[in-house]
């Protein structure tokens, strides 16, 4: 057992307890996540490190760190990160404190969180085409109603259901500064004798039904001056949209050749150290390789 970023112990695996279970399109494994950052330019790994953790989140600051460490080193740049130059990664590095650490230091990113495609209209049809929950429902099994179908009014901290009827606050809870959490309930007899009931509960008319609750839904609210509401504002920007529709044919074209084209589709030593040497050296190949084909860099 290890103690977790949560306050609370996490299982270790007995081989090497410095992996994690990661969650892969083949199921669940044991293992490392390898992140690199590369350049615009010339698709050239800057940074790379392997971390033995299934989030990505907490390896935003590390790799940023590292990437200007390496500059600093090599004599290129004091402060590359300083220089407003454009940082862009995916949805799994979202969460307000990365966004409080780049806005408080002046980093120039974009960072989508995983429902900025709900907010663009360009996207209004993809989830009806290719959207993962429509493709996994089962025949025969009715779609219960979301808590989008419910109206907020996050000044008042009311909620009024699909039926029309008001739910009633529970509890508010602090989330971060800025933030909030509110839970709303309605009472398990006034929800049996909903006409909407089968719709919007999974088992209404059983005798336990959610211990004797009737529907809940919660609803997270900032106000507006968030990190995460700056974020969002320049990601929604039709600048931000532009940069970050970039991403995609800068670095996965380089994930793609090295696990592909060079064969690591898997880590195969144990040990973080190992495992990121591993890791670094398939990147080294990657840029090698950019140097033999291209020539000079400039």
């Amino acid at each position: 057992m290890g103690q977790g970023k949560r306050p609370k112990e996490v299982k270790s695996n007995i081989t090497d307890n410095e992996s994690a279970k990661m969650t892969t399109s083949k199921g669940t494994i044991q293992g490392y996540n390898g992140i690199a950052a590369v350049d615009k330019k010339h698709q050239i790994v800057v940074e790379a490190q392997a971390f033995g953790d299934g989030q990505e989140h907490h390896t935003l600051k590390p790799i940023l760190n590292g990437i200007s460490t390496r500059y600093k080193n090599t004599e290129i740049d004091e402060d590359i990160l300083d220089k407003d130059i454009i940082i862009t990664a995916d949805t799994g590095f979202s969460n307000e404190s990365n966004y409080k650490y780049l806005r408080d230091n002046g980093i120039n990113a974009y960072i989508p969180d995983n429902k900025f495609r709900s907010r663009d209209s360009s996207f209004s049809e993809q989830k009806e085409k290719y959207g993962k929950r429509n493709q996994g429902k089962k025949v025969g099994v009715p779609q219960i109603i979301s808590a989008k179908d419910f109206t907020f009014n996050k000044r008042k901290k009311t909620c009024i259901c699909p039926a029309g009827k008001e739910m009633s606050l529970q509890r508010e809870e602090y989330v971060s500064e800025g933030k909030r959490k509110l839970f709303f309930e309605r009472r398990l007899t006034d929800c049996r004798n909903c006409d909407l009931k089968h719709q919007c509960m999974r088992s209404p008319d059983s005798a336990d039904t959610r211990k004797g609750h009737g529907r809940q839904v919660s609803l997270t609210w900032t106000n507006g001056r968030t990190a995460t509401d700056w974020m969002k504002k320049r990601v929604d920007s039709i600048k931000g949209k532009t940069i970050y529709a970039h991403r995609m044919s800068v670095v996965e074209p380089v994930f793609g050749n090295i696990g592909t084209n060079k064969g690591l589709n898997r880590f195969s030593l144990r040990g973080k150290n190992k495992v990121q040497g591993q890791w670094q050296m398939f990147c080294l190949v990657h840029n090698i390789e950019k140097l033999m084909r291209y020539g000079n860099i400039h």
